[in-house]
């Protein structure tokens, strides 16, 4: 229940730094918020969900607006995929992106140096 309330935060926060500040801003906030959460080892896993829904939100909002199904076909044709899977992949890559950044930052915020 915990993880799933997270989601819930994490992914319009995701959606709205993309939105506001790029795609960058998805390891940004990934990263903050493994750092920010180092006795919870799911933040990666969290991060990952959380960012590919916030993407796939926007992605929903953005077919409301126009052809995004026409566009993922023909975007899929140049790369040669079908264009399910053109989106699949739009989608993996902020869960690549804010997992793996989470990850650096859980781990770097639980690093204890050794004297």
């Amino acid at each position: 229940m915990r993880r799933t309330l997270q989601v819930l935060l994490l992914a319009p926060a995701f959606l709205l730094a993309t939105v506001g500040f790029g795609w960058v801003s998805v390891a940004l906030l990934g990263f903050v918020w493994g750092a920010l959460n180092k006795s919870d080892r799911t933040v990666p896993f969290t991060c990952a969900v959380s960012a590919a829904v916030g993407w796939g939100l926007l992605l929903a909002w953005t077919a409301v607006q126009g052809p995004v199904a026409e566009l993922a076909v023909k975007l899929g044709a140049i790369v040669g995929v079908h264009g399910s899977a053109f989106i699949l992949v739009t989608l993996l890559l902020p869960a690549i992106l804010a997992g793996s950044a989470a990850g650096v930052g859980w781990r770097l915020a639980g690093w204890k140096v050794s004297e």
